[in-house]
C-alpha cells in the first residue's frame, strides 16, 4: 500500500481518526475499552486497529494497542493538515491579495497574530487600523516595504518622525515615479531627518512594517491600491521573514534622492 493510500485510509472515515487520538489520551487500550469509549462495534475498531498495527503506527502490547512514535507523527501532521486548511479558509481575503512571496510564507507563525480585514460594512476598517498603529508615540524604528504612496501614508509618516522614529522604507520605482508626477514639488530627501528611502524595480505585491524588529504587519492591497487586510504579529518566525523581505528588496534598490511632497 502507498503513503497516499494509507493516508487516505486514515482521513477518509472520523471514526479512524478518534481511534487514534484516544490511543494518544489513553496509551494502552483494548478493543473493548476502545469500543466502549467510542460507541464503535468491536469488529470495527479490530478491523481498524489491524490495518494501523499493519501500518507500523499502533503496537500491541499484553493485550493492549500503543500508540508508536511512527502513529504519533502521523496524527501529528494530520492535525497540522486540519490546521493549515481552517487558516486558509479564515485568513481567505489576506491570502487572495497576499500575491508572490520570494520566500515561503510563514503560515503557522501567524497562530497567534492579529488579522484586520476591511468589510463591505467598514470599508476603512484596516487602514484605520493601521494608521492607529503608525501614530503610537512609543515606536523608535520602522523599516517596511509599501507598494503605495499617498498622502494618508504620508501624514502617518511626518507622525512618525515628529514622535522621533528612525523610518526606512523600500517602494517601487511606477509608485514613486507617480507620486512624482503628482507632486507640486520636491525636496531632498536629506533634507528630512531619521528618514531614508529606496526605491526597487518592479511591483511590491504586499506591504511588510517591522516595528522596533518586534513586531510585524503585513498588509495586502487589491488593484486599486486600497489596503484589504493586515497581519498583526510578533512571532520569530514572521520576524525573521519580514527582516528578510525587506533587507532583500532594500539590497536590490536604490537610495532615492528627491522627495515629492505630499502638504496638503
Amino acid at each position: 500500500m502507498t503513503s497516499y493510500e494509507s493516508a487516505a485510509f486514515l482521513t477518509s472515515s472520523s471514526n479512524r481518526i478518534r481511534l487514534v487520538k484516544a490511543l494518544r489520551e489513553e496509551d494502552g487500550e483494548t478493543v473493548g475499552a476502545l469500543s466502549d469509549t467510542l460507541s464503535m462495534s468491536r469488529s470495527t475498531v479490530h478491523r481498524t486497529l489491524r490495518t494501523f498495527t499493519d501500518y507500523g503506527w499502533i503496537r500491541r502490547v499484553d493485550g493492549a494497542y500503543r500508540l508508536t512514535e511512527a502513529g504519533e507523527l502521523v496524527l501529528g501532521a494530520y492535525e497540522e493538515l486540519i490546521r493549515t486548511i481552517e487558516w486558509v479558509e479564515e485568513y481567505d481575503e489576506f491570502l487572495t491579495h497576499l500575491g508572490d512571496t520570494e520566500d515561503p510564507f510563514p503560515i503557522h507563525a501567524t497562530t497567534y497574530a492579529t488579522m484586520v480585514a476591511s468589510t463591505k460594512s467598514d470599508p476603512y476598517r484596516t487602514i484605520t487600523y493601521l494608521i492607529d498603529v503608525l501614530t503610537t508615540p512609543s515606536i523608535e524604528r520602522v523599516r517596511g516595504l509599501t507598494p503605495i504612496m499617498s498622502p494618508l501614508f504620508a501624514d502617518a509618516g511626518r507622525q512618525l518622525l515628529d514622535n522621533g522614529a528612525r523610518t526606512e522604507l523600500v517602494v517601487s520605482e511606477e509608485s514613486l515615479r507617480s507620486s512624482m508626477e503628482r507632486s507640486t514639488e520636491l525636496k531632498p530627501a536629506e533634507s528630512i531627518d531619521d528618514f531614508d528611502l529606496h526605491s526597487v524595480a518592479g511591483e511590491l505585491p504586499f506591504g511588510v512594517l517591522i516595528l522596533d524588529g518586534e513586531r510585524v504587519l503585513v498588509c495586502v492591497f487589491d488593484d486599486l491600491g486600497n489596503v484589504r487586510a493586515c497581519l498583526d504579529g510578533e512571532s520569530t518566525d514572521l520576524i525573521e521573514w519580514a527582516t528578510n523581505t525587506y533587507e532583500t528588496r532594500r539590497e536590490d534598490g536604490h537610495r532615492v534622492e528627491m522627495l515629492p511632497n505630499f502638504e496638503r
